[in-house]
């Protein structure tokens, strides 16, 4: 067994604690490493984040691309995504040397003309200022399952997964969801429509999201990273991934989490 730890270097208790778990690691004869790039993970069984919700969503590619279970110790500010805090490095410790439980997570596969992205948390299409004499709306049409649904004149339209459900898209009004619904959801941002409002729909489905033609520039932006500007007339097309994402799992009450994280959540105000 062999863990790579990754730190935000930024927070000094990251690196603190991080240094006290390896410290632990070894007195329980498991073997890491400190891990920055997505090749360094490539001979890991796990990967531990120490950081908040950004520095988890910064090694997602790694651990999907490996298929490796991410353990997440929240040194952040709300650390939903986490299933341990930073003073609790005993519990995450036991938890590899005795196997855990790994949770799965669904995984978007977010398209846009020869660019493939995946997304844990949401893909964005949203109205671009950068070159833009004039604030104007984006103009969006969305369509599920090749169904015309709806006409956006927004500062831009979120897809979430379950997991994105309590990040972006509950800023902007959109519905919690619990981790194990085979469903996304989509939430407009600031729309300019007392009509359109979030919709939960089946992740069988492939939705589709094009800029029309007298719309302002649009960028696209996958869990929270700028891909690319989306150009009038191009569409984005997001699906589930078959692959999935694995966490360790330390709480059963999804519920009681959630009260949890959001009432810290609310502390930070």
């Amino acid at each position: 067994m062999k863990v790579g730890i990754f730190i935000n270097t930024t927070k000094s208790e990251a690196n603190t604690t991080a240094s006290a778990f390896g410290k632990a690691l070894l007195e329980n004869e498991i073997s890491y490493k400190i891990v920055n790039l997505k090749e360094d993970c490539k001979d890991v069984d796990v990967i531990a984040v120490f950081g908040g919700d950004g520095t988890i969503l910064r090694v997602v590619e790694y651990a999907f691309e490996y298929d490796i279970p991410i353990l997440a110790v929240n040194i952040g500010t709300v650390g939903f995504l986490s299933c341990v805090e930073g003073n609790e490095l005993d519990r995450a410790v036991s938890l590899i040397k005795n196997g855990g439980e790994i949770e799965k997570r669904s995984v978007m596969k977010v398209v846009c003309g020869d660019n493939k992205y995946y997304a844990l948390n949401e893909a964005l299409v949203q109205r671009c200022s950068q070159g833009v004499s004039m604030s104007e709306v984006a103009k969006l049409t969305l369509s599920i399952g090749n169904c015309f649904v709806d006409k956006y004149f927004a500062d831009g339209l979120i897809l979430s997964t379950p997991t994105g459900s309590t990040a972006y898209s509950l800023s902007c009004g959109g519905s919690i969801m619990t981790p194990d619904l085979n469903a996304f959801i989509a939430t407009p941002v600031c729309a300019h429509s007392l009509h359109n409002r979030p919709i939960v729909y089946s992740d069988n489905n492939v939705a589709k999201i094009t800029v029309l033609e007298n719309s302002t520039k649009c960028s696209l932006y996958v869990d929270g990273k700028f891909a690319r500007y989306v150009k009038k007339n191009e569409t984005v097309e997001v699906s589930r991934s078959r692959k999935m994402i694995k966490f360790y799992k330390t709480q059963d009450n999804f519920f009681e989490k959630l009260l949890i994280k959001l009432n810290k959540w609310s502390e930070t105000k």
